[in-house]
């Protein structure tokens, strides 16, 4: 069976990508893929999320417009060659995961139909009854993140109150998404208590997609 991992940084794809990956699944990270695309300009010696984030900077910043091209067009390809390779051994019994990036829903519909069509998309649900949780968690562990048109300060608002306020705008809008892509929804109480293991999430994955 082969998974993609769908929803916001953060929200713990990779943790459950990870866990997975113990369970025989083989894993493909796309923001890891990504990093490795962009580090000769980044950094050589450090391709990690933060890195990314930091390259990346806020919607605020006048070379944002520019890096948040640049790094659609790098998962656009990522996706595409992700695609061909599932393409190609379409049909093999592999088991695969694939965590994706928050910012998949970005690209082009076709795309997205051609990765649905090859894997079973996984909607990880964010705490939608408390956006300022999700919030703090990218302050904590900052990742690259893709506005679109989310962003826009009303006027005498300074900027950390313009961030807040359209991130929890923006986690709406996703939501939407998200949901309109998945082929199977988990509650954020339930991916996201300890008390759930790897084969309890594996065991309801299959039955809501059965």
């Amino acid at each position: 069976m082969r998974l993609s991992l769908i929803g916001m940084s953060g929200v713990g794809k990779s943790h459950w990508a990870r866990l997975m990956e113990r369970h025989g699944y083989r894993r493909i990270i796309c923001d890891e893929l990504i990093a490795r695309q962009l580090g000769p300009i980044i950094n050589p010696d450090k391709k990690s999320t933060l890195e990314l984030a930091s390259w990346m900077g806020n919607p605020y910043q006048s070379g944002y417009a520019e890096a948040q091209s640049k790094y659609l067009a790098l998962e656009a390809e990522i996706v595409t060659n992700i695609c061909a390779e599932f393409e190609e051994k379409i049909k093999t019994n592999e088991r695969v995961i694939v965590d994706t990036t928050g910012s998949l829903i970005y690209l082009k519909a076709q795309l997205i139909r051609r990765l649905r069509d090859l894997t079973k998309m996984v909607y990880l649900k964010h705490a939608e009854n408390n956006p300022h949780k999700h919030y703090q968690i990218l302050l904590k562990d900052p990742k690259p993140v893709i506005w679109g048109d989310h962003y826009f300060p009303m006027p005498g608002e300074d900027r950390e109150a313009s961030l807040a306020r359209c991130y929890c705008e923006l986690l709406t809008f996703r939501s939407r998404e998200y949901s309109r892509i998945s082929d199977c929804t988990l509650e954020y109480s339930f991916h996201h208590n300890h008390k759930t293991t790897t084969n309890q999430m594996l065991d309801v994955i299959q039955k809501k997609l059965a």
